[in-house]
């Protein structure tokens, strides 16, 4: 079961090379342990563009999300959790 957050959940992320190395999520901090799949969305140039990096991680902590950085705005934020 996933948990889909519509409106954008923003979060702390620490990077390395531009890459999710660490999150903080519910007060503490989640070492990314692997990333599972990367994708970028570059859609509605024309509108209201979305210009985002997406990533699946696993944490060291067993968590596993779906978690996004706008190129936009520069903001981290979490769009699904796996339960």
């Amino acid at each position: 079961m996933t948990r889909l957050y519509k409106d954008a959940r923003t979060l702390d992320v620490q990077t390395r090379d531009a890459i999710p190395i660490a999150i903080q999520w519910r007060q503490a901090w989640h070492p990314i342990q692997h990333i599972t799949l990367s994708w970028q969305m570059d859609v509605n140039w024309w509108h209201e563009r979305i210009y985002r990096d997406y990533y699946k991680v696993l944490t060291q902590k067993g968590l596993v999300l779906v978690i996004y950085h706008d190129l936009l705005t520069d903001l981290w934020a979490i769009q699904r959790i796996y339960d």
